[in-house]
């Protein structure tokens, strides 16, 4: 089947995915406990007649199913609704924010593809050695470590006790810089702790796959062959094994958005991180609705889209599958 044509049948089976999401993000935002209106009125409240006039305006006295038939209305005409804290547009607030988020994710993503590929197949190669037993230990540790705990534990060390890296925020507030270069420089600095948070959570994750897969490869035929045929070692390993280890490594890639935007949202609130995770933990607090859906609608598309991307990434690394 041509890619195109592939294209097509998936964005088809897409379609009909969102609709459903859609409609389990404005059920559960809706069904969850507390009421905007309370929120709004802060610690005193507000007045019952001022709260039923609330409600009227924004459609929250409506039934469910009519509300959310207003809201999927809007949503298709691009229009993700407006703030009930500040009136702001939430497609605003999201464009605020996004490019902080996406700094972080990739930036962590993309180093611990490196460092998790290297390792797993180092561990691999030397499996059942000290080498490959200290890897693996590691990986579990990082694995298994809370990562609440870890970023505070990296903001003990490294920010209060050492005061080598700021613990929040992306940038210095206050501070004159001499020159753009010294301004990223700091901001490569307020980056580091977070970035690093991740780093090892997800290296950890990423480690166990690499190593799984290939122990798997190097035991086929194929891989046994060439070394019979006297080829060099290193090209069995990443010639040969590694381009048919790397399907997990595609998949993890393209089925991981969500976790790491669920994982980044707790460093970012830790860290002061102004991006779209810790603006969803903000919302989630004062129950702001049309926000809380705006972002979820734009996780659940990035998701969808991955996935597509990972699908399609496939037939590039491994030319036996085909679209089909």
């Amino acid at each position: 089947m041509p890619l195109r044509d592939y294209v097509i049948r998936r964005t088809i089976i897409i379609v009909p995915t969102f609709f459903l999401i859609t409609i389990v993000i404005f059920t559960l935002i809706h069904l969850a406990p507390g009421d905007p209106t309370a929120i709004m009125g802060g610690p005193r409240g507000l007045p019952p007649e001022i709260r039923d006039a609330i409600k009227r305006e924004y459609g929250l006295d409506q039934p469910i199913l009519v509300q959310y038939f207003v809201w999927i209305g809007k949503l298709l005409r691009g229009d993700l609704g407006f703030s009930y804290i500040n009136q702001q547009p939430v497609w605003q607030m999201i464009a605020e924010r996004i490019q902080l988020t996406l700094e972080l994710l990739l930036t962590a993503e993309i180093v611990s593809i490196v460092i998790a590929v290297i390792l797993g197949v180092i561990a691999a190669v030397k499996h059942r050695s000290i080498t490959d037993a200290a890897c693996s230990v590691g990986a579990l540790v990082g694995y298994s470590t809370p990562d609440f705990w870890l970023a505070m534990v990296l903001i003990l060390t490294f920010s209060t006790q050492l005061k080598l890296f700021p613990s929040s925020q992306p940038y210095s507030v206050g501070v004159p810089f001499a020159s753009p270069f010294d301004a990223f420089l700091d901001h490569l600095r307020h980056l580091f702790l977070p970035v690093v948070s991740l780093i090892i959570l997800w290296t950890a994750y990423l480690f166990r796959m690499v190593r799984s897969a290939m122990l798997e490869v190097l035991t086929h035929d194929y891989v046994t062959t060439a070394r019979a045929k006297g080829v060099k070692e290193w090209i069995v390993i990443y010639k040969h094994a590694l381009r048919n280890a790397m399907l997990p490594i595609v998949t993890y890639v393209g089925n991981s958005v969500g976790f790491l935007l669920s994982g980044a949202a707790v460093i970012e609130y830790i860290f002061a991180w102004p991006g779209l995770g810790a603006l969803m933990v903000q919302r989630t607090e004062l129950r702001d609705y049309p926000a809380l859906m705006g972002l979820s609608i734009a996780i659940a598309i990035g998701v969808l889209i991955a996935n597509l991307c990972s699908d399609i990434a496939y037939a590039m690394v491994d030319p036996r599958i085909r679209y089909d």
